[in-house]
């Protein structure tokens, strides 16, 4: 069941601590930006930290310690990411509210989160992360016609499409529109856009409009599952996709 919990929130929040060779190799290096692409292509996220964490006990450096609380936060890590942001507040910019943010949506302080988008746009009425992270926080407080209008408002300032899409298509998914979600996403595929999130979403919307063949034929043609049937299956039996969010 938490697989597809994950298949629909918006945020990309999954921790990879992969410990290939690359990684590995990593330490051998005394260049931090070539110590940092490798753990960055390996997805070494405790790579990067204890680089980070090791610069900043070395010195305090503003630059360093947002680095170090992105890194916690894309490793899943949110209290730590929001711990060693904290100090950086004091005169924070878009980017350290946009962390901030995203930071509050994950430990479910919607409010917050709310509170923070408005800090943002009050700075820049005109920024498309602003409105994109305020429509992830109104979907997640279950304002989906907000939630909508706030996507729009994110995409008609250029963010990227396949962003905007995805998260009205979630929206839909959430308020049990799943024709709509389907409608949004399938022009997408057929463009040859195969986000992740996007296939998993156009699957569970196919599958809960009732074609679980075409479910079926893009699970197997993007080898999303070992067993697509199986998974095409449990999917079908699933209730409301807003009551498998919490």
């Amino acid at each position: 069941m938490e697989f597809f919990k994950k298949a629909i929130v918006v945020l990309s929040l999954i921790s990879l601590t992969a410990c290939s060779s690359i990684g590995q190799n990593a330490s051998n290096s005394t260049n931090p930006e070539v110590q940092e692409d490798i753990y960055l292509k390996s997805k070494n996220y405790t790579g990067l930290i204890n680089m980070y964490r090791s610069f900043l006990k070395n010195k305090e450096d503003a630059k360093v310690r947002f680095k170090l609380a992105s890194y916690y936060y894309q490793d899943g890590d949110y209290k730590s990411s929001l711990y060693y942001l904290q100090p950086l507040m004091q005169q924070p910019d878009l980017n350290i509210y946009a962390l901030q943010a995203k930071i509050m949506i994950s430990l479910g302080d919607y409010p917050q989160a709310l509170r923070t988008t408005e800090r943002m746009l009050t700075k820049d009425n005109q920024y498309a992360e602003a409105y994109n992270l305020k429509g992830i926080t109104l979907a997640m407080m279950g304002k989906y016609a907000d939630a909508t209008a706030a996507f729009q408002k994110s995409r008609d300032l250029f963010i990227e499409d396949d962003v905007a899409l995805n998260n009205m298509a979630m929206v839909y998914l959430l308020d049990q529109r799943y024709q709509d979600a389907v409608g949004v996403l399938l022009p997408q595929y057929l463009r040859g856009r195969k986000q992740d999130r996007m296939l998993r979403n156009l699957v569970i919307g196919l599958v809960k409009v009732g074609d679980m063949r075409y479910a079926q034929q893009i699970v197997k043609a993007e080898n999303m599952s070992e067993y697509p049937d199986e998974l095409v299956d449990s999917l079908s039996r699933l209730g409301p996709i807003k009551n498998e969010v919490k």
